[in-house]
């Protein structure tokens, strides 16, 4: 049995474990949350959108979808960097709210306390055929997919976006696009001007980004406006896809995700304790020091850190993303490859993957300011038209879609005009929520658009070759005790860490001070942060039989 069946039923019995979902029944649970005034048609909704997009309320789909419910809808959008700044701020307030978030990136932790303060109201009694019946038609097609949605209190707090793009791998099991969320580019048209060749160690990576820096290989006159490496740090800054992540692998670590989790032989630890991480910081120090990094790795945004390769002049010698010509353009693409996983000082690598899942469960919380859930959850469901969908993920029909299907009834983006990218298109046009992308979706309604399937192309034929373990941490399901456990103190422990390392990065120190470090991050309770995800593991695997 694949991978991805096994998980989708743990997901299932871990959390039968905990709780009994009363997602499919009636308006039991509730209904009853928020003071009910079925005259309510006006709704404030705060979101997160992407950096490039314009505010909710000038996009067509918008208006298409609140025509059809009779309703209004006044946004407050944010993006980048200040949007879990502003976020906590409605979080914690408590009055003054909105009726709903909307892609706010909301953790577990924010829904659970959310949700047994009475600020977010459970959802369950809503998701039926009455109000729900788009996502209720989902639901029986992955009845395990709520499973994921729901906290241990019984309770979903978040509705959910569930995206089926993957590949299968040789090993015969399903691994997702986010596998290895972070690519790395060099730019080969410069490797030729200081006639060198393909990097294969950090060791031959530095001699190179020397030669980029000491020389005008960019052709403009000015030798000093190249940057021979550049990426995003912390990636709360606004870009979880530009993280210096792979270049951690020459020392024997990938830190893709944010909260620094790992697993190893089912033993989670936080690799910003590891002896891996602390040698990778002391090396890149040097780097540093020598101005092969970017400077503003520490205080640019995505949009910034795009602007540095999408100028008049190619800028960038070595940068991470998602994809190439999002960052330098379509037309200055062709001058860039991927930078293979590098070998480090001791002649060896280690890749591990990302956390990976279908289903997120964040993607939609009304508070108890909302007097009309129903209305708003029924508004809310022609999200989950697979149509619909397809138009929220990427853009509308006749801008990111051709105007009409095919002859198989399926839609294909439209040809990209001279100088633009599917990202930029994509990002100017996306209204981000919740969704649904099913495996089967592809091929019925839409064709895969080209650089997502390029990019599991990519991922099978490239960047797998250099995986050691394909052990990931799954998509759990924490108890009240272990949620509070670590919204009292991951959050804490996490800034440590980003301060520690960008002072580390710039300014060296790291052996003297990492003893320190580390018992500043035992006295703050990492070891607790730590417990409560190994438990939640252990369930987990316990429900998989392993």
């Amino acid at each position: 049995m694949k991978r991805i069946v096994k998980q989708l039923t743990a997901m299932g019995l871990t959390a039968a474990m905990a709780l009994t979902v009363a997602a499919c029944g009636g308006k039991s649970s509730g209904t009853d949350a928020a003071q009910t005034d079925t005259a309510q048609t006006n709704f404030k909704i705060f979101a997160g959108i992407s950096p490039l997009s314009p505010d909710n309320s000038e996009k067509p789909l918008v208006k298409q979808l609140n025509e059809a419910m009779g309703v209004t809808i006044e946004w407050n959008c944010v993006s980048g960097d200040t949007l879990t700044e502003k976020k906590n701020l409605i979080l914690n307030a408590g009055d003054d709210l909105p009726d709903a978030l909307m892609a706010a990136q909301m953790t577990d932790s924010e829904l659970i306390t959310g949700g047994s303060s009475g600020l977010l109201i459970p959802l369950e009694g809503y998701i039926n055929e009455e109000t729900m019946p788009n996502l209720m038609k989902i639901v029986e097609k992955r009845p395990n997919m709520l499973a994921t949605c729901t906290m241990p209190d019984g309770h979903i707090y978040g509705l959910p976006s569930i995206s089926e793009m993957g590949f299968e791998y040789k090993d015969g099991n399903t691994y997702y696009i986010g596998a290895i969320p972070q690519f790395t580019a060099i730019n080969t048209k410069w490797l030729e001007a200081v006639n060198m060749e393909m990097p294969t160690t950090v060791d031959e990576l530095h001699d190179v980004l020397v030669a980029f820096k000491e020389n005008d290989v960019n052709g403009n006159g000015d030798a000093t406006d190249e940057i021979p490496m550049s990426f995003i740090f912390p990636e709360s800054n606004g870009a979880w896809c530009a993280g210096m992540s792979t270049f951690f692998a020459p020392f024997g670590c990938t830190d893709y995700q944010m909260d620094h989790r790992a697993i190893k032989d089912g033993k989670v630890y936080y690799q910003a304790a590891s002896e891996e991480y602390k040698n990778a910081i002391a090396y890149y120090h040097d780097w540093f020091a020598e101005g092969l990094i970017d400077i503003e790795v520490f205080s640019q945004d995505s949009s910034q850190y795009i602007a540095k390769g999408n100028g008049d002049d190619p800028r960038l010698g070595v940068f991470v993303w998602w994809e190439i010509p999002e960052v330098v353009g379509a037309e200055r693409a062709a001058d860039y490859e991927y930078l293979p996983i590098l070998d480090g000082p001791d002649g060896t690598h280690h890749v591990n993957l990302n956390e990976m899942g279908t289903t997120g469960h964040d993607s939609f919380s009304v508070t108890k300011a909302c007097k009309n859930p129903e209305l708003l959850l029924k508004w809310v469901d022609q999200r989950y038209d697979p149509i619909i969908s397809m138009q929220c993920i990427y853009g509308p029909i006749g801008t990111y879609w051709t105007d009409e299907p095919d002859e198989n009834g399926c839609y294909s983006m439209r040809e990209l005009n001279e100088g633009e990218t599917a990202g930029e298109l994509k990002s100017k046009n996306e209204w981000t929520g919740p969704s649904e992308q099913l495996a089967e979706d592809y091929g019925t309604y839409y064709y895969m658009e080209d650089r997502a399937q390029e990019r599991l192309n990519d991922l099978r034929d490239f960047w797998f070759q250099y995986v050691d373990s394909t052990e990931y941490f799954p998509s759990v399901v924490y108890t009240e005790e272990e949620i509070e456990v670590i919204n009292d103190k991951l959050s804490d422990l996490k800034s440590m860490t980003e301060e520690r390392v960008a002072h580390w990065l710039r300014d060296g120190g790291i052996e003297a001070e990492w003893d320190q470090y580390l018992s500043d991050l035992d006295s703050m309770g990492l070891q607790d942060v730590i417990g409560a995800w190994q438990a939640a593991y252990d369930r987990y695997a316990e429900a998989l039989g392993e």
